[in-house]
């Protein structure tokens, strides 16, 4: 009997510690459940007759990226149009929107310049969160981005394409500059101003805007660096670096990394 009671009293225990546990994870969860809800109902509000919100959750990576698993998710489709595929199957206009924190920092796989299936790209952000989109090329309503940033409160940055690159020249000679721009903020200790200098070339700038807190960069490594390789990432802390010491007021830094074969987007914020 007093082996029965202490199975009891320690199943009747365990119980406890699982309801606290529960009551202590609830706020939060409730909390990203109701930002989801906020984020439909903003969403819903601008969609064009004959589109949908089809799929939404919490805990998400936008495709194609590795990072943090904290963003909000919401797929959208328009039901009145259909489009075949030259692989025999079909599909409808759509886009996908991922919210994740203003603090998150993530990274793109490895994208070949001709990919059918292209990753999520940077949609636009704020001071809360940065958002990212994936649609696919027979899409039917153009204005979805601009429609969504507007609804949503986001600042864009005017990131280029593929076949159509443009440069800020105001920015692309304060980013090349020998001597980099010093303030307050700039001498603040921050692992990525820790960095060894990056010496920007301007002829492998090939993307250069900016707006606000952020910034959006592309650059050509060269083909001497391979995908993947330590090289790589080496180079890439060091340029985000110089560019957070160049510009104080830059918050995040969406960068292109570019070779021959490839491009890789990687979002750095300052720490």
């Amino acid at each position: 009997m007093d082996k029965l009671r202490t199975l009891i009293t320690a199943a009747v225990a365990a119980a406890i510690v699982s309801t606290c546990a529960a009551a202590t994870e609830s706020p939060a969860i409730e909390s990203l459940e109701l930002e989801l809800q906020d984020l439909v109902s903003e969403i819903e509000i601008v969609l064009p007759q004959s589109w949908v919100v089809i799929e939404s959750g919490v805990g998400q990576v936008p495709i194609g990226w590795t990072g943090p698993e904290t963003g909000l998710y919401v797929m959208v489709e328009d039901t009145g149009t259909r489009f075949f595929h030259p692989s025999g199957f079909h599909y409808y206009s759509f886009y996908r929107i991922w919210l994740m924190p203003s603090g998150w920092e993530g990274e793109m796989r490895h994208t070949p310049y001709v990919a059918d299936s292209a990753p999520a790209f940077l949609l636009g952000l704020n001071d809360d969160r940065v958002a990212l989109y994936h649609t696919a090329g027979g899409n039917v309503w153009n204005d979805g981005p601009a429609a969504f940033c507007s609804s949503l409160g986001l600042d864009t940055i005017r990131y280029t394409d593929l076949t159509r690159r443009v440069v800020d020249l105001e920015i692309e000679e304060r980013l090349t500059d020998v001597v980099p721009v010093t303030d307050d903020r700039a001498s603040e200790p921050t692992q990525h101003a820790e960095a060894p200098p990056f010496e920007m070339n301007p002829y492998r700038i090939v993307g250069l805007a900016g707006d606000g807190p952020g910034l959006y960069l592309e650059y050509v490594f060269g083909s001497e660096v391979n995908p993947g390789d330590s090289q790589l990432d080496d180079l890439t802390e060091r340029l985000a670096g110089s560019v957070f010491q160049r510009f104080p007021e830059v918050e995040s830094l969406y960068l292109r990394r570019c070779t021959r074969d490839t491009f890789t987007d990687t979002i750095v914020n300052r720490d």
